[in-house]
């Protein structure tokens, strides 16, 4: 076995403990929230909540551009100019951050219309974690991209316990739907308190940058990384909201039930893509084989992810009432196809991280088409869930055929002697 297998073996391992204290604390809240808040109060939450979710996809994009940029200059070996990018990039997020409370705080009096509430301090607490939330990325990207995974698996974890922490005690002390959503700022808050910390020991003997030093990546690099990242979180969230937009509230909670049992599969399988993505950087830089990473993460994910979708195919009665405590009732019809769902678009999203590690970027053209493709077809066909279900069950069918055959090609060319590693850009991108 390889150093380089052993390595990523090794990271992985030590991702598991860190996402797990994560993902239960954030579970344990998500119950917390449907056994104890009044059923108005919680729609209230979870209106609110759903705002939220949506504004967590640029999160998921800044940290994906900023792991590669890292793991691309740490790879070179350049922790002056990354020390620069990583102060340039807090600037911006920090400006970003700011505009991104205020718009949302001025227009709370139309979201309280829309979403119909009675207070407009859920607003405000959720402005402020919003702009929490878009600083965080920054250091899940770079503890990520420098291939520090027990700083980055800290953040997530502190992530975590933030929420349940302080939703907690906010909850149950009569916070009602205001208190339960400071679990976002706090858990913004305590996962980048964590990230300032593993920051500053990662520049520990790194020389104070130049004000002249300044990474140069082309803009379109980041724009199409970007779009690749894009097309994968929308094909996640597209059903859900179609379902809400055409359907009453009673089949959209139900639908909404029966896609967060069947996404576990999703979220267990993609963690071991947080660790591919810098070490596919690495060897494709150093003009080293990739391939074997990438198949030893696809079997990592398919050994966790199989355990999940077992579990739920089998105990589908076992686990809505774990996790919903008898307030709906299985789908035990469309369950497996949700779970086949969820495993495609994990796999297409562990290989979407190959291509952009590889800078083999072209692939964000026909996922853009197939986005479009998609959107269209939900707009014809969303009468029922099983027609819902069923494009989202296609359309996830073809990223992963699309991206997994993109990748044998890699593959192909490298072993021909002609290294996939790095488009022509990777030229451009230098420190000036």
């Amino acid at each position: 076995m390889s150093q380089a297998t052993i390595a990523l073996l090794r990271d992985n391992l030590t991702l598991v403990p860190f996402v797990a204290v994560g993902g239960l604390a954030t579970v344990g809240f998500q119950l917390l929230l449907s056994r104890s808040l009044e059923p108005t109060v919680y729609g209230e939450t979870f209106a609110v909540l759903g705002v939220l979710s949506l504004l967590a996809t640029p999160s998921l994009l800044i940290q994906t551009v900023i792991a590669r940029s890292t793991a691309r200059l740490s790879s070179r070996g350049q922790g002056v100019g990354l020390r620069t990018a990583t102060r340039i990039a807090a600037r911006r997020l920090g400006i970003a951050a700011t505009l991104l409370t205020i718009i949302i705080a001025a227009l709370t009096p139309v979201l309280m219309r829309m979403f119909q509430l009675t207070s407009p301090w859920p607003l405000v607490v959720a402005a402020t974690g919003a702009g929490l939330a878009l600083m965080e990325p920054l250091f899940r990207g770079v503890t990520q991209g420098a291939r520090v995974f027990v700083a980055h698996g800290a953040i997530v974890a502190m992530h975590g316990l933030g929420r349940l922490s302080v939703g907690s005690i906010a909850v149950l002390t009569g916070g009602g739907s205001t208190g339960a959503l400071l679990a976002s700022p706090a858990a913004a808050l305590a996962g980048i308190g964590t990230g300032v910390v593993a920051v500053r020991r990662l520049w520990r003997g790194v020389e104070p940058p130049n004000p002249g030093d300044r990474p140069k990546e082309p803009m379109s690099e980041h724009v199409r990384v970007g779009l690749i990242v894009a097309v994968m979180a929308a094909l996640l969230h597209l059903d859900g909201l179609v379902m809400r937009a055409f359907h009453p509230p009673t089949v959209a909670a139900d639908y909404a039930a029966l896609a967060v049992l069947g996404r576990s599969v999703y979220w267990v399988g993609i963690t071991i893509g947080v660790v591919l993505l810098p070490y596919v950087v690495h060897a494709a830089i150093r003009g080293e084989d990739y391939v074997r990473a990438y198949l030893i993460s696809m079997g990592l994910m398919a050994l966790v992810g199989s355990g999940t979708a077992i579990t739920l195919l089998l105990r589908p009665e076992f686990a809505y009432s774990l996790v919903f405590h008898d307030g709906y009732t299985p789908n035990n019809q469309l369950l497996p196809a949700y779970v086949a769902a969820s495993a495609m678009l994990a796999i297409a999203t562990m290989t979407a991280n190959l291509h952009i590690g590889t800078s083999n970027l072209r692939v964000w053209i026909p996922l853009v088409v197939l986005l479009l493709g998609t959107i269209g077809a939900l707009g014809a066909a969303h009468d029922s869930e099983e027609q819902v279900l069923t494009v989202i069950l296609v359309a996830d069918a073809v990223a992963m055929t699309y991206l997994v055959g993109e990748a044998a090609l890699l593959a192909r060319r490298s072993s021909a002697g002609s290294p996939a590693t790095l488009s022509s850009t990777e030229n451009n991108f230098r420190v000036e």
